[in-house]
C-alpha cells in the first residue's frame, strides 16, 4: 500500500469519499475496496467432469470503519461464489470462495464474480475465473477428503477412481503429491473404449496442523501437451491435541482505560485440566475452572493501557496433557490516541 493512501486512510473514509467527489471521479470509492484484495483472477486450468475444485480470494479490512458485503453474483453458473464472512471489523479477514461447477458445465468457461460492498460506501470488486472442463475423463468422487485427523498420526487411506471414457490406450504415467502425503496408483481395468485407475492417498504423521487444501498432480499420456496434467483436490483438517478459539483474538480499535471482556474456548482430543494461564502483563486477568473436561472456558478481562500503539500479545495456556499440553493465542488490536478536548 502506498504512503499517500495510508495518509488518506488516517483521515477516514469521509475524507477519501469527499476527495473523490471533489475531483469529479469515481476512482476512490472503488479503489478502497480493491485495496483489500491481493489478487483478482484465477485460472483453474484443465478440470475433468465431476472434479471438485475451488479457489480462495482472501481480503482484509484495512480500515477503521466496518466493511460489509451486500451481495456476490456470478456471470456464469460454472463458478459458484461464497463468502466466509460478510461483516468485517478493523483488521478482520475473510475469503471469497469460488467453486467450479464441473457437473453441469463442460468446455472452456469464464466467469466474473461481482462482489458488492454496502459499507462504509457502495463499491464493487470484480474477480475473474477461467477453466476448461474435459468431457472424456471422470473423477469419482470429485476430490479426496481426509476429514479430521489428529496431528502426528497417520490417516486412513482414501481412494478416488480416474476413468477415461473414450480411449483404450490412455495411461497415467505418474502421480506427484506433497511430501506429507503418501500416494499409490493401480490400474483397475482396460477396455477398447474405457480405462480406469485407482488412486489411493493417506496423510503421514508429518502433515501440518490446520486446514489442508492441496492438490495431487496426475501426469497422463495425452497427445495434447496442454491436457496432460490433471489435478486432484485434497482437503482435510489436521487437528492438534489441544486448540483454542478464537485464535488470534482480535479486539480491534480500543481506547485507553477501556475494559475488554472476552471468552476463550480451549478444546482437547481427550479430557484435560488447565494448570495455569500465562499472561503478558498485569493488564490481563483470567478465570477458569479447575475440573477436568474436554472443553474448557477461560474468562478474560483486559484493561487497555494508556500508551497508544499496536497490541500484539501472547497468552499461554498450560494443561496437564502428557505431550503438547501448551496452547497459545495471540491478542491483536490497536490503542487509539485520546481525543483532544
Amino acid at each position: 500500500m502506498d504512503r499517500s493512501f495510508l495518509g488518506l486512510r488516517r483521515l477516514g473514509y469521509a475524507a477519501i469519499f469527499a476527495l473523490g467527489v471533489a475531483s469529479g471521479g469515481e476512482v476512490w470509492p472503488q479503489e478502497w475496496a480493491r485495496k483489500m484484495f491481493d489478487h483478482f483472477s484465477h485460472d483453474f486450468g484443465v478440470l475433468v467432469r465431476g472434479q471438485k475444485a475451488e479457489h480462495s480470494f482472501p481480503f482484509r479490512n484495512l480500515y477503521v470503519e466496518d466493511v460489509e458485503i451486500e451481495s456476490i453474483t456470478s456471470t456464469c453458473g460454472c463458478t459458484i461464489p461464497e463468502v466466509t464472512k460478510r461483516l468485517l471489523k478493523t483488521h478482520e479477514t475473510a475469503e471469497i470462495i469460488a467453486r467450479a461447477n464441473t457437473v453441469q458445465f463442460l468446455g472452456h468457461k469464464e466467469a466474473t464474480l461481482r462482489v458488492r460492498f454496502s459499507k462504509p460506501f457502495p463499491a464493487e470488486v470484480q474477480l475473474h475465473c477461467y477453466m476448461y472442463i474435459r468431457t472424456d475423463i471422470v473423477f469419482e468422487p470429485g476430490a479426496i477428503n481426509f476429514g479430521t485427523v489428529t496431528a502426528g498420526k497417520e490417516s486412513q487411506a482414501v481412494t478416488i477412481t480416474a476413468s477415461h471414457l473414450t480411449r483404450g490406450d490412455w495411461r497415467i504415467l505418474k502421480v506427484q503429491a506433497p511430501e506429507y502425503m503418501q500416494v499409490s496408483l493401480m490400474e483397475l481395468s482396460r477396455q477398447p473404449g474405457r480405462v480406469s485407475y485407482q488412486l489411493q492417498a493417506k496423510l503421514l504423521p508429518t502433515a501440518p496442523v490446520g486446514y489442508i487444501r492441496d492438490t495431487i498432480l496426475v501426469v497422463t499420456n495425452d497427445v495434447d501437451s496442454r491436457l496432460r496434467n490433471l489435478y486432484v483436490q485434497v482437503e482435510g483438517v489436521v487437528a492438534p491435541p489441544i486448540s483454542v478459539r478464537p485464535s488470534p483474538l482480535m479486539i480491534g480499535l480500543v481506547n485507553p482505560g477501556q475494559k475488554i471482556l472476552r471468552k476463550l474456548v480451549v478444546q482437547g482430543q481427550a479430557p484435560f485440566r488447565i494448570v495455569s494461564v500465562e499472561v503478558p502483563s498485569e493488564a490481563y486477568k483470567v478465570q477458569f475452572a479447575e475440573e477436568s473436561s474436554q472443553v474448557q472456558l477461560i474468562a478474560l478481562e483486559f484493561t487497555v493501557p494508556d500508551q497508544p500503539g499496536k497490541i500484539r500479545d501472547t497468552i499461554r495456556v498450560h494443561t496437564d496433557l502428557p505431550s503438547d499440553g501448551l496452547v497459545e493465542v495471540v491478542v491483536i488490536g490497536e490503542i487509539l490516541k485520546p481525543e483532544k478536548e
